[in-house]
């Protein structure tokens, strides 16, 4: 069985390429018989999908703030809190069941 951690190289690519906090908590994931190249590719895969999900998501949030605050002053930063704790809980929930999918799961 081999398990694979969102750490070193990969852990800090994603870093990068998401630019956020998502992965404050890291996840072990298992599959038996995948190697670590193949493990590393499908967290990939799933990295990117969630992170497309969730910009989608962030877009669309930002258009309907726009629209609900108009020109009025209005202090937005609790409901953008709220809305990026919202957003890393997707993307970590759309990660996970794409490796899911994929055959791994949560290694204890």
């Amino acid at each position: 069985m081999t398990r694979y951690a969102l750490a070193g190289t990969v852990g800090a690519l994603v870093l990068a390429l998401t630019g956020c906090s998502f992965f404050s908590h890291s996840v072990t994931w298992s599959k038996a018989g995948v190697t670590d190249a193949q493990a590393e590719d499908d967290l990939a895969t799933c990295t990117e999908q969630a992170q497309v999900q969730t910009d989608r998501d962030t877009s669309i949030d930002k258009d309907i703030a726009a629209v609900e605050t108009g020109t009025n002053a209005v202090d937005s930063s609790p409901l953008q809190n709220m809305q990026a704790y919202k957003h890393e809980n997707r993307f970590k929930s759309v990660l996970k069941d794409c490796m899911a999918q994929l055959g791994y799961h949560e290694a204890d």
